[in-house]
């Protein structure tokens, strides 16, 4: 974020090393930062029922990044997994690289940068994220009071929610937190079969919002309102 401050963005990263999710979650949190709007964020991965990025994925890209921004500064695309490009793709996208447009910033995302052409690799600025230990994950994530949140009345609980949605540097830190906790909750071995299945559902239920939040336009209140109804009949 200190080169976003500064006004030294590069137009392409590389984003490697880490748990994949938490770079994804950095990837849309700098376009979160510099406040570029859905319409101008473009996310990348296999489509359903495919192994790799094809070219046509990647001439979209291309397109998108030529497209004056919408109601941003920047025209943001991000490629998860990029390791699966195949070739014709990954030549595809070394041209968009080596004629980077305007404010664009395009950011590859996996955990196998070996598997990308060095050719690539050359014209990227390199972020490499530390692995997480558990502790530290359940330090950093299980905030009591986001949990116990969830045991107070509605009312308290949507009086929390319109604040945090007005401050919204604290919805991620929040779903993070749930997410953690139920999964923390599913693993338990005295959790009956019952308990596992409603533990499954509310996890999906807490991806589900925190990646509409991310991708999306949606009244963020009104997504994590209807989240926390849907965990308490979980």
């Amino acid at each position: 974020m200190n080169a976003a401050k500064k006004e030294k963005l590069a137009h392409g990263y590389l984003f490697w090393g880490g748990d994949c999710q938490e770079m994804k979650n950095t990837a849309f949190g700098l376009a979160e930062f510099l406040k570029i709007s859905s319409f101008d964020v473009l996310y990348i991965v296999p489509k359903e029922g495919k192994s790799d990025i094809s070219i046509e994925q990647i001439r979209k890209a291309k397109r998108h990044l030529s497209l004056s921004a919408y109601n941003s500064l920047y025209k943001f695309v991000i490629i998860d997994n990029a390791e699966l490009m195949n070739s014709e793709a990954a030549n595809a996208l070394l041209k968009t690289l080596e004629e980077p447009q305007g404010n664009t910033i395009l950011i590859l995302i996996t955990p196998k940068p070996e598997l990308l052409p060095k050719t690539i690799l050359s014209r990227l600025q390199e972020i490499r994220f530390k692995p997480i230990s558990l502790n530290q994950i359940y330090k950093d994530f299980l905030n009591k009071d986001y949990i116990n949140l969830l045991q107070k009345p509605l009312n308290d609980v949507f009086r929390v929610i319109e604040q945090i949605s007005k401050e919204e540097t604290e919805i991620f830190p929040l779903l993070d937190c749930w997410l953690f906790f139920f999964r923390d909750l599913l693993i338990n071995r005295s959790a009956t079969n019952q308990q596992r299945d409603n533990f499954v559902k509310t996890i999906k239920e807490i991806q589900k919002t925190k990646d509409l939040i991310s991708t999306t336009n949606i009244n963020q209140r009104l997504a994590l309102e209807n989240l926390v109804l849907s965990i308490q009949t979980n």
